[in-house]
């Protein structure tokens, strides 16, 4: 999965649930070396841009 396939489905959790927990972002994003720290940035600017956070749980 590329990135902004990524990102789009995590806005559509978080659009749905007001939030996205880590463990669901950690489901979404495959553990290879495609993805760069850079990339998890860019991830976590798109939700903050949406106003949607991050929980545990």
């Amino acid at each position: 999965m590329d990135l902004q396939t990524i990102i789009r489905r995590a806005v559509e959790i978080g659009d749905q649930h007001g939030f996205i927990t880590f463990d669901q972002l950690n489901e979404l994003m495959p553990s290879s070396p495609q993805l760069r720290s850079e990339d998890i940035e860019v991830l976590l600017e798109a939700l903050s841009a949406r106003g949607i956070n991050v929980t545990e749980a």
